[in-house]
């Protein structure tokens, strides 16, 4: 005679407890097994961790390596932008002397035309006609280094010899300016009357208005180096800006980490803090 399981659970009242004994100890290895397998792979993602930490330490090492480097390098060139004045001080009376030296060697029992080696000067470049305010600042200042070189001191001499490098358009506006020099209907007889009224023919409209206005509005969002060179070059269409604000304007333009390093360094001009910002690693 064949039984059902409910009649044999019926006629022995152990065989659930049995049953219910063997189902969870099943259930218990089917766990364990779960958390076995899961313990793994966490040991496997913390090994992981444990590699990237430790890439992670190195790469640091090698980051706080180059920053002293930079900071060294930064020391030095700080150094020598300190020491430009004093170069150019020297270099200023070296050039005072150099009449000096000419006379000395002039009034010589050889004369100095016929044995002493005579300088090729270099001859500026002409201005013809364009309307941008860093080719007449480049011409004004070529022509201020030829009167230099060549030593021509006397303002109305430097307003003929500058008048002889105007071209095209520019040399048309001269002689019409010389005839009314001729009919003393204007005054040009010295190089800063020259220089300004040049400035006041060619420039373009409103140019200092832009660059001072460019000036306030830019701001260092890539390198340093390309802030630094659009901030010159709007400085070259600007005359009249005290030292002041043009150390101020920079400076709040800069990235705040840049911006504290240099307040740090305590630059009190702008061409210094140009130099100690052209020092600084990019963040």
């Amino acid at each position: 005679m064949w039984l059902t399981t409910h009649e044999k659970k019926a006629m022995d009242p152990n065989a659930s407890h049995i049953t219910e004994v063997v189902d969870h100890k099943k259930s218990t290895k089917q766990r364990l097994d779960v958390l076995d397998g899961q313990s793994t792979r966490l040991c496997v993602v913390v090994e992981a961790l444990e590699e990237k930490v430790e890439t992670a330490e190195v790469d640091i090492r090698e980051l706080n390596i180059q920053l002293d480097e930079s900071r060294m390098m930064c020391a030095a060139m700080t150094d020598v932008v300190a020491l430009l004045p004093y170069l150019r001080e020297e270099m200023e009376a070296k050039r005072l002397q150099l009449p000096m030296l000419q006379r000395v060697v002039g009034n010589g029992q050889a004369p100095a035309q016929e044995y002493a080696p005579r300088l090729k000067i270099l001859e500026p470049r002409t201005y013809g006609w364009a309307r941008d305010v860093k080719e007449v600042e480049n011409f004004l200042f070529d022509m201020e280094q030829y009167f230099l070189t060549a030593n021509i001191e006397d303002g109305a001499s430097r307003v003929t010899k500058a008048t002889m490098y105007l071209d095209g358009e520019a040399k048309l506006w001269w002689r019409t300016k010389y005839v009314d020099i001729q009919a003393n209907r204007v005054q040009i007889d010295t190089w800063d009357l020259l220089k300004e009224a040049i400035r006041t023919q060619f420039f373009p409209e409103n140019v200092e208005y832009q660059a001072q206005r460019a000036l306030r509005e830019l701001k260092h969002t890539g390198s340093i180096w390309d802030y630094v060179k659009t901030f010159s070059g709007h400085m070259l269409d600007i005359r009249d800006m005290s030292e002041k604000d043009k150390l101020f304007t920079f400076v709040e333009g800069l990235k705040p980490w840049a911006r504290t390093e240099l307040q740090r360094q305590k630059v009190d001009d702008v061409s210094t803090a140009m130099g100690a910002a052209e020092c600084l690693m990019d963040y």
